[in-house]
């Protein structure tokens, strides 16, 4: 019995909470995995990766996250802001 409560206990860490990512025309998909997805996502998004994930991510308009997170806001930030030169600012700012 000892096994199963720490089976289920393991289980429960390893599934996370979708989370949800919403468009401009209303619409919205649930984006799930296990663990730390939503952080690999990030990750992802950061290391300039264009996975069908991340383009939904790009696309989206804000999302909804467990625990009210905004991980994924910050990602889709990184991947639709000013493109340039590593370390430079964009040309508006100079």
């Amino acid at each position: 019995m000892n096994f199963k409560r720490r089976f289920e206990s393991l289980e429960r860490q390893l599934r996370c909470e979708p989370s949800t990512l919403l468009f401009a025309d209303g619409s919205s998909i649930e984006m799930s995995g296990r663990g730390d997805y939503v952080m690999e996502l990030v990750n992802a998004a950061v290391r300039g990766e264009r996975t069908p994930q991340i383009e939904l991510m790009a696309r989206s308009v804000r999302s909804k996250e467990a625990g009210g997170g905004h991980l994924l806001d910050l990602a889709r930030a990184l991947l639709n802001g000013p493109v340039g030169e590593q370390g430079s600012p964009p040309d508006e700012m100079t």
